[in-house]
């Protein structure tokens, strides 16, 4: 039998930990005189407690961390819409002045005053003077608009017919043209000197391509369909097989006047697109091009608004 070992807490004052260690038991159970196992059960009454702590704490964490990815989150979030943002009026501003850049074409102005002074010279004052207020009054259109997000259809056409008149007579009467427009479609909107650049490109790389005696003919047509504005422009210009790859689609206006479109999109949830194509005869021979400007019907009571940027 084991001896007696007496408590080194007798006579202290019992509660607490002193109370806990007095419940010890001490045994040896591989009967070494050296080697006492000391065992100790904690109060059945502490342990929902500590519990309860613990998955307090536990919570509070799991709360803290949650806290902390959402704020991160929305924060990445802000910083990309804050960048989208500045990108987009980045290229928004570099888009207009390009589009600016393609109105006051050097080699257009140049030309054109050119033939103001040959007409001059060789005594055509009529038809200079005529070519004159023709062309100062594209120029103000061109500055007065080129700052501006929507103008008029009427506005656009009779930019575009300003424009269409000074080739004519810069290339003597090489080519006609008509403009037809619903009379319903003259109060919409649409971005300015949007039409133009494919009027140029058919011009200068499909019209003036044509035999000297053989005269271009080019047709613009405006009116609504399947609720949105359509532009259709057709010419019987040489329509070659790569004509969409090098000539219309890949000019240097053209790809302005696209990015525009998709800038328009990106912006107002749109679907602003252009179309090509050859024309053909009933022989099945291509007999010219047709581009087809697909804008959204806006007018000034209904303008798309912009999209928000803070959600």
């Amino acid at each position: 039998m084991l001896p007696a070992i007496q408590s080194p807490f007798s006579g202290r004052v019992e509660g607490g930990i002193f109370e806990r260690l007095r419940k010890h038991i001490m045994y040896n159970p591989i009967g070494d005189p050296g080697i006492w196992h000391t065992c100790m059960a904690p109060p059945l009454s502490e342990v929902p407690a500590a519990m309860g702590k613990f998955i307090y704490w536990a919570l509070l964490t799991v709360v803290i961390i949650l806290l902390g990815l959402y704020f991160w989150w929305r924060e990445r979030k802000l910083r990309k819409k804050m960048q989208a943002n500045i990108t987009t009026q980045k290229n928004k501003a570099t888009l207009e002045l390009h589009t600016f850049q393609s109105q006051m074409d050097p080699h257009f102005i140049f030309n054109s005053l050119n033939a103001i002074h040959s007409r001059i010279l060789s005594a055509s004052t009529e038809q200079a003077s005529v070519y004159l207020t023709r062309f100062s009054r594209l120029m103000r259109m061109v500055l007065e608009n080129s700052s501006r997000e929507w103008v008029s259809l009427e506005e656009e056409l009779e930019a575009l017919e300003l424009y269409i008149q000074l080739e004519q007579m810069r290339f003597d009467d090489r080519f006609d043209y008509t403009l037809n427009c619903q009379p319903s479609c003259r109060d919409a909107l649409v971005p300015p000197f949007i039409i133009q650049p494919f009027v140029q490109s058919a011009i200068w790389y499909r019209l003036l391509q044509r035999p000297p005696e053989n005269r271009g003919r080019l047709s613009i047509e405006v009116g609504r369909k399947n609720g949105e504005l359509r532009i259709r422009l057709e010419d019987n210009g040489l329509a070659r097989q790569s004509a969409f790859n090098n000539l219309q689609q890949k000019t240097a206006y053209t790809r302005v006047a696209a990015e525009r479109l998709r800038l328009l999109n990106d912006r107002y949830q749109t679907q602003a697109s252009v179309t090509s194509g050859h024309l053909y005869d009933a022989h099945h021979q291509k007999t010219g091009t047709y581009t087809i400007i697909h804008l959204p019907d806006v007018n000034p009571a209904s303008k798309p608004e912009e999209t928000v940027f803070f959600q």
